[in-house]
Formats: C-alpha cells, sequence, structure tokens
C-alpha cells in the first residue's frame, strides 16, 4: 500500500470515527472519543511531509503509524477511496459558507442526494423547516455523508415530490469531538505523548 493510499483512507477515516462516536456515544462502541482529532493530525503531518519530502526517512514508519489508528475503520474506508482514490479534506476549503440553506431544487435528480464539495468531510447538521425544532445528525438514520456531499435517508423523503427548506451547519458538539489545530511533529513513531485533551506531540 502506498503512502498517498494512507493518507486517503485516513481523510476518510476521520469522519467514519466520528460517526461511530456519534451513533454510540463517547464510550459505547469502544471509539476513543479523541481518535478522529488524532487521525486528522497525524494524517495532516504525514500528507506535509510527503509533500515535501517523499524520501523522509521517517515517513514511511509514520505512515503505517496512521494507517494503524484507522484499524477498525480501514476496509469501509479503502472500499469509499478504491483503495487510493482521493477524496477531500476534513476541514473545509471554505469555513465561512456556513450556515446555509437548500431547497427542494438543490437535489440531485434521485431526489435524495444533495452534492456540495464544500462541505465533504465536514461535521454537519441538519435543521429542516418542515419538521419543528428538529435538529438531523449523521448516524440516527436520517443522513449520511457520501464522497460528494450527503445523502438523506429520512424515511418518505423526496425533494422531487416535496417541498424542503433544510439549514445546514457545521457542528463540533454531540459526541463529535473538535477539530484541533495543533502543530504536528513526527520526528519517531515509538514516543508519543499526549499532555492534554487537545494538544498532540510526537518526539
Amino acid at each position: 500500500m502506498t503512502i498517498q493510499q494512507i493518507i486517503n483512507i485516513a481523510k476518510v477515516s476521520e469522519y467514519l470515527s466520528a460517526n461511530s462516536i456519534l451513533r454510540s456515544g463517547l464510550f459505547g462502541s469502544g471509539t476513543p472519543s479523541y481518535l478522529p482529532s488524532l487521525i486528522r493530525q497525524v494524517r495532516q503531518s504525514v500528507e506535509r511531509k510527503y509533500q515535501e519530502d517523499p524520501t523522509d526517512e521517517y515517513l514511511i514508519g509514520n505512515a503505517d503509524y496512521l494507517y494503524s489508528l484507522c484499524n477498525r475503520f480501514n476496509k469501509i474506508a479503502q472500499s469509499v477511496t478504491g483503495g487510493g482514490g482521493s477524496i477531500a479534506s476534513q476541514t473545509s476549503t471554505n469555513q465561512g459558507i456556513y450556515p446555509f440553506v437548500i431547497t427542494s431544487a438543490d437535489f440531485e435528480d434521485d431526489g435524495v442526494s444533495y452534492n456540495n464539495p464544500n462541505i465533504v468531510g465536514d461535521n454537519l447538521e441538519l435543521f429542516p423547516n418542515q419538521l419543528n425544532q428538529q435538529f438531523w445528525y449523521a448516524g440516527q438514520g436520517l443522513f449520511v455523508y457520501t464522497s460528494t456531499g450527503i445523502r438523506i435517508t429520512y424515511a418518505g423523503f423526496n425533494a422531487n415530490t416535496q417541498d424542503w427548506t433544510i439549514r445546514i451547519d457545521q457542528v463540533f458538539g454531540n459526541g463529535i469531538p473538535p477539530i484541533v489545530e495543533n502543530t504536528l511533529l513526527i520526528n519517531d513513531t515509538d514516543s508519543l505523548l499526549i499532555n492534554s485533551t487537545d494538544s498532540l506531540l510526537i518526539s
């Protein structure tokens, strides 16, 4: 498996691990609450080093460590990436878009898919105006993330025959830990120190 394939698998594993926590609670599924952030931080460091110096002597070891972090999600992630295809980063390229509103006219021909490259990889909450005070989160049987946006799985939903107005916002709560923007330095995979809930140092 190539380093680029591992990076792609890690990108998918970030939101798979976050969804696992959301569905089962902080400890119900055995997924540590910090795992999505940890995968993301290590992935960003490996990706940055791979772009700067793909021959770096520590790169393979750190990529292997990254792959091990994704262990329980590897098979699903590989099926999504096709064994190494590209997928957008969990960090949105346009953080200023939230919140925004979509209507039935914004959905694809299937009546349930909404495609938007700016939201791929982000943790979202949806608020459909037609359902009074009901927020939707992935993993509740209401919508799922796709490689191009989201797909509504709410029973009976069909934007082709119904009028919907849905507010979409980025969310960090509801069991999903915030994505921490810390600098990660990787020189050796043998020493890992987590010195707080939002700080990760590898030396």
